[in-house]
């Protein structure tokens, strides 16, 4: 997809590594082939030679997140957006005025992105009753951000075959029947309309599936939205199941084939719960580091999931929330059977396949370690790793630095988690939880990425909360949620490109302005080495560049 030309980039500040900066770069047939001084590089100028000019602007290579759901991002701007709303109230105002504004056909009608903890006042969810404001003629299905959750209104509980009283004491069946599990009930033993486990992936079975021309649309918004945001590389879990897997292929094989260089994509395939996916992509020969559409798309780790997350309080923990001890048993929701997970695992590394996967609570994050560390490979070689790895403990964090375990984490996350990790967890463990600093100073490789449509792809904002811990909108708290556990900028820096490079065994390749790399890059307006970290979100991307290729211009 590169093109065969020359072109120079001059009179900009190119960062290198850490403190080391030069002023211009060569790229040829979309590589960098040189890489210094403005003079230095200007000899190998030639009347073809395309010149770039960057004005003194800051010069990057290109952000790579090491994690998100390219497919989630397209399918947020379909559905109602409830991200970033301040309140239970506000949300059902705007899913009634989107519902009047877009005027949907029957079925059933689609939000997403709610976050309790970004109201101000009740931080509640939302029930069968709030939703019946919404609409009481269609069924009203919407999922919380971290996606572990869901809520809906009567008509969605009648669609579901959800009806009737369940005494308190009993445990409802799997499936069948007038109730299923994950079903919450009030007082009264009544459906309540939230839903979690099998009930809530019931409810997803029952949304309409995606046509192959809403699949595409789906990827190249977002994939807009990646270089938009300065990202040409992406680890992007999309398929769950394996037999989305030539759909879902044939989907970004279309958009390559149309238009010019775009995101390069690992993806990472996971097998919901059925360990039958996972002999299908080894029997079909889809395993880590096959390359699927020339070096734009490849195969790249199994994605498995320990639990859920801490806003649902569905993250399994060792000791109880503490500011909820009986929802979920009080110690969270296994999202898969952990001898499964751990079956998987094992299956994975003997077939050659690198494995991440989600573990947010400390009791996940503990079990995932064991699990590696059963594989006796201490040196890691297939760079398994551990997703959010959000709640830890010193010692769970030493155990992933002497098995080399890579920490595939979301820094952002905690501008809204700080309000809530020391009432979840207490204040011990969550001082030593989020633990950026930590993991720096133990060794331990990280990438940095945004979980993305969960938080916004920008990747200045997990840079900038990577930096100060703190949330970005209100510079809060004055020093930082335990800053101890801060990095610098170049660290930040370095983990959303040679991080993400490496936890994609693309560090030959990407992630550095560096000879004989691809020359994927971004123009910033600002120099973020040398404003105040809380000014890091405001600036913006000028250009992105990928194989050589403005593909994005303000």
């Amino acid at each position: 997809m590169e093109k065969n030309t020359k072109k120079i980039i001059y009179n900009a500040k190119v960062y290198l590594r850490r403190r080391e900066f030069a002023q211009a770069v060569l790229i040829h047939n979309g590589y960098i082939t040189a890489v210094g001084t403005d003079s230095d590089i200007a000899t190998a100028s030639s009347p073809d030679t395309e010149c770039i000019n960057a004005h003194g602007r800051l010069l990057l290579p290109g952000f790579y997140d090491s994690h998100l759901h390219l497919i989630g991002i397209g399918h947020m701007a379909h559905v109602i957006n409830l991200s970033g709303l301040s309140s239970l109230e506000e949300c059902i105002a705007y899913a009634r005025a989107e519902i009047a504004r877009k005027k949907p056909r029957p079925g059933i009608i689609r939000g997403d992105g709610l976050n309790q903890e970004t109201f101000i006042t009740e931080k509640r969810f939302p029930t069968r009753d709030d939703l019946d404001a919404v609409s009481t003629e269609q069924p009203v299905f919407v999922t919380r951000v971290c996606g572990h959750i869901g809520f809906c209104n009567s008509k969605m509980l009648e669609l579901l075959g959800i009806d009737g009283l369940q005494p308190l004491g009993c445990k409802p069946p799997v499936t069948g029947g007038s109730f299923f599990e994950g079903a919450e009930r009030d007082e009264r033993g009544r459906p309540n309309g939230i839903l979690r486990g099998a009930c809530l992936a019931q409810a997803r079975d029952m949304l309409p599936a995606e046509t192959d021309e809403m699949l595409r649309d789906n990827l190249a918004y977002a994939m807009r939205s990646a270089v938009e945001n300065g990202v040409t590389a992406v680890g992007s879990c999309d398929i769950i199941q394996a037999h989305t897997f030539q759909r879902i292929v044939a989907a970004y094989r279309a958009i390559y084939r149309a238009q010019t260089p775009n995101v390069r994509i690992t993806l990472q395939n996971g097998v919901a719960d059925d360990p039958n996916y996972l002999d299908d992509y080894i029997q079909n020969g889809y395993v880590t580091g096959k390359v699927l559409e020339q070096s734009y798309l490849k195969i790249g780790a199994l994605k498995l999931f320990a639990d859920g997350s801490l806003g649902a309080r569905t993250a399994c923990m060792r000791r109880p929330y503490r500011d909820d001890p009986y929802t979920n048993n009080g110690c969270g929701v296994p999202e898969m059977d952990w001898a499964l997970l751990r079956e998987l695992i094992k299956k994975a590394h003997k077939s050659g396949m690198q494995v991440i996967v989600h573990a947010i609570g400390d009791a996940a994050v503990e079990e995932v370690i064991t699990d590696f560390e059963a594989l006796g490979d201490p040196c890691n070689t297939l760079r398994h790793g551990i997703v959010h790895c959000q709640i830890t403990d010193k010692t769970l964090l030493s155990r992933m630095a002497k098995s080399n375990l890579l920490a595939v984490v979301q820094p952002i996350f905690l501008a809204n988690d700080l309000y809530i990790v020391e009432n979840r967890v207490g204040a011990v463990l969550a001082s030593t939880s989020y633990a950026w600093g930590s993991m720096e100073r133990l060794g331990i490789r990280a990438s940095y990425g945004t979980d993305a449509p969960v938080e916004p792809i920008n990747p200045l904002y997990g840079i900038a909360c990577a930096v100060t811990r703190k949330d970005l909108t209100k510079n809060y708290p004055k020093n930082g949620f335990y800053p101890e556990e801060c990095v610098d900028v170049y660290t930040a820096v370095d983990n959303y490109t040679r991080g993400g490079a490496h936890a994609h065994f693309d560090e030959n390749r990407l992630g550095r302005i560096r000879l004989g790399y691809a020359a994927d890059m971004v123009l910033l307006d600002t120099d973020i080495f040398s404003i105040p970290p809380h000014e890091i979100p405001s600036a913006r991307v000028l250009w992105t560049m990928i194989g050589g290729e403005r593909v994005f211009e303000r």
